[in-house]
């Protein structure tokens, strides 16, 4: 049991590395409008970091890959406020060792809320906040395996985006994000993490951007326990790189990959997802 808490990680990891609203989350959606966001996420991951960033080396034959689809969908209320909805759902591969493998899917954790424009600067910039609450739609049976926390929970985001001043970049743009999230159990994290985006064009059609995403989560409970949600202190720094193609007005599409260089608690692991944006 003790061997696989480093494939555990993973699952905290994953709540945030294949969630697609961070790519649009603050721009007003508009008045009556939709924003459909499918979305497929890979992650993959071998090794882990203790609490001191130092890697620790898997066993052999062990690892833990993680397969998620993503329906995001938005819904412009009003010129100022959205409601947003993230629902995934995980087929995720724990290899404890040779020839004993857990396999565990279903749906995970559903994200649901409002967005609300606080102010715009010219149509250019938005500064945006944004409530949700976290409903986990599974049973942690599959403690080998799990889907998610199993907590339910809440998050506030505090959210600056637009057009990068034309001093910087003519046509590039940016996205910052502040959030806090909390969830409501026995010894139950609470966690920070700070997006920051920035993209550019490469052609009329053609885009790319870069995010850096850094993790916080705390809790009470700090000492080492093999058991899956005992230690849920932990931390990351993410970056990736993406590459977006705008078919039309309405339909553009989005591939990228990441990376986990440093982080505490955590797995050392990597992955890749594709996305398709609607605008109805």
């Amino acid at each position: 049991m003790k061997k696989t808490k480093g494939f555990t990680y993973c699952a905290l990891l994953l709540l945030v590395a294949t969630m697609p609203c961070k790519t649009f989350a603050g721009w007003p959606i508009g008045k009556y409008r939709d924003l459909v966001i499918p979305s497929f996420s890979y992650y993959k991951q071998t090794d882990h970091f203790d609490n001191n960033d130092i890697v620790v080396k898997g066993a052999p034959g062990t690892g833990f890959t993680s397969y998620s689809t993503n329906l995001y969908l938005g819904y412009g209320i009003s010129r100022r406020l959205d409601f947003i909805a993230n629902i995934p759902f995980l087929y995720q591969v724990n290899r404890l060792g040779p020839g004993n493998t857990a396999v565990n899917q279903g749906p995970g954790d559903m994200i649901a809320g409002l967005s609300y424009n606080l102010v715009n600067f010219n149509y250019k910039r938005f500064l945006s906040v944004q409530v949700s609450g976290i409903v986990p739609l599974y049973n942690n049976t599959n403690t080998n395996a799990p889907l998610g926390l199993g907590d339910f929970g809440s998050e506030v985001k505090l959210m600056f985006c637009g057009n990068l001043p034309e001093s910087i970049f003519d046509k590039g743009y940016f996205n910052t994000e502040l959030a806090v999230r909390s969830y409501y159990g026995s010894q139950a994290p609470q966690q920070v993490s700070f997006l920051a985006t920035i993209g550019f064009p490469v052609t009329k059609h053609n885009q790319v951007s870069l995010d850096m995403l850094f993790f916080r989560s705390f809790s009470s409970d700090r000492t080492f326990n093999p058991d899956l949600f005992a230690e849920r202190e932990f931390a990351f720094f993410k970056p990736s790189l993406n590459f977006g193609h705008t078919f039309t007005r309405r339909f553009s599409m989005f591939v990228g990959g990441y990376y986990v260089p440093f982080g505490t608690n955590t797995g050392v692991g990597y992955g890749g997802q594709v996305l398709a944006v609607l605008k109805l």
